[in-house]
């Protein structure tokens, strides 16, 4: 039996699969790597949403408890003087799940809204709430968020 390939082509095909396959290991490497990046983005994205819902959980629940002192009658403890309406909080001290409150409508001259022609219109208390938290308790959050609201009682 006689080879029909010139002594020039012998091996041509084992060079051929060999880049081939290196082809598809190069292949193989790249999306292994896109995997990884798009499973720490999630991960990423899973925190940043766990964080900003443990603050707006947060928030929720200091307007509620801030709406149960209001319809007691009880004066909230605002945390800022009535005639210093420029202070603001200092945030630095702030670990997982605090909150501040600040009332804003001893800060306006509401001029002609001093009356409003309909009493359920009446913003007799306007508060702005601040909450704070992260995604995770401890030393092993990696998010943190902050809602900031303004909340009539």
């Amino acid at each position: 039996m006689r080879n029909s390939f010139s002594p020039n082509q012998r091996g041509a095909a084992l060079y051929v699969s060999l880049i081939l396959l290196i082809l598809l290991a190069l292949i193989g490497i790249v999306a292994l790597q896109v995997a990884g990046l798009q499973e720490r983005m999630s991960a990423n994205y899973q925190a940043s949403s766990m964080a900003f819902q443990n603050a707006e959980g947060v928030a929720r629940n200091t307007e509620s408890a801030l709406k149960s002192e209001v319809t007691a009658g009880l004066v909230p403890d605002t945390q800022i003087a009535a005639t210093n309406c420029t202070a603001s909080h200092d945030a630095t001290a702030w670990n997982s799940n605090t909150s501040h409150v600040r009332r804003l409508d001893l800060c306006f001259s509401w001029g002609g809204m001093d009356y409003p022609s309909d009493e359920s219109e009446r913003t007799d208390q306007i508060y702005q709430v601040t909450s704070f938290a992260q995604d995770r308790d401890g030393l092993f959050a990696s998010s943190e968020a902050v809602v900031d609201t303004v909340f009539i009682p």
